[in-house]
This record gives C-alpha cells, structure tokens and sequence, in this order.
C-alpha cells in the first residue's frame, strides 16, 4: 500500500471510531452518593453545571433544594437528610447524560446525633 492510501485508511478509521456512541445521551438522571467517616445525618452541598436541571432524593434520603441562579451556569445549594444514617443518595437531574458531570462543594456536614463533622472528610461519588 502507498502511504497516501495508509494515510486515506487511518483517517477514515478515525472518523468512524469518533462517530461510534460514547455512552447516552439526551436528558436524564445521575446517581450521587455521599459518604463520611462517620455515619452522616445530613450534608449541605453546593452543585453546579450548566446542564443541572434538579435533585430528587434517592432511598430514605430527603432533598431540600434551591437554586442560586445570577449566572449562567445552574447552581444549587442542597440539603441532603436521611435519617437512618446511611449513606446519602439522590438524582442529579440533567439534561444531557453526555456532559461533563456536575462539580460538587461540600459545604458542611452532620452526624446522626446532628453534631457537625469536618467537611473535608466527606466525599462525593456521581456514577454514570
């Protein structure tokens, strides 16, 4: 083969490859999960990004949600409560699933006897 016909070949090879599905897309939910060293009663969070669309509480957790718009990008600020003091799970509503995930700030937390723990402790997992 000549190496125009490889080069031919090679970029053909990529643009296919770049056409194939990365993953979904389109409006939807990601699923969010807060954890700490400690059994956590409640977290207040702060989440941005452009495609947010809402939260919605996930098992025994309870959300309690307000957006704090002036900007282009959504912003939220969120109390997440479950009293069973498990892990904390809630919906991050989208309106593509494609997008870069939200950014999160853990802005404080609270064990089960609602006695503040250190933020920096506590973690958050957002699973496509």
């Amino acid at each position: 083969m000549s190496r125009r016909l490889i080069g031919v070949v090679a970029l053909v090879s990529a643009a296919l490859a770049a056409a194939c599905d990365s993953g979904p897309k389109g409006p939807g939910t990601l699923n969010a999960t807060v954890t700490g060293p400690q059994a956590l009663g409640a977290v207040v969070l702060e989440l941005g990004g452009g495609t947010v669309q809402g939260v919605t509480g996930q098992g025994s957790a309870q959300v309690y949600s307000a957006s704090l718009g002036g900007d282009t990008q959504a912003r939220y600020r969120l109390v997440v409560v479950a009293p069973t003091g498990a892990d904390l799970r809630f919906g991050i509503e989208v309106t593509d699933l494609g997008a870069a995930a939200p950014t999160v700030t853990v802005v404080s937390a609270a064990n089960t006897s609602n006695v503040p723990i250190p933020p920096g402790g506590v973690q958050v997992r957002i699973e496509r």
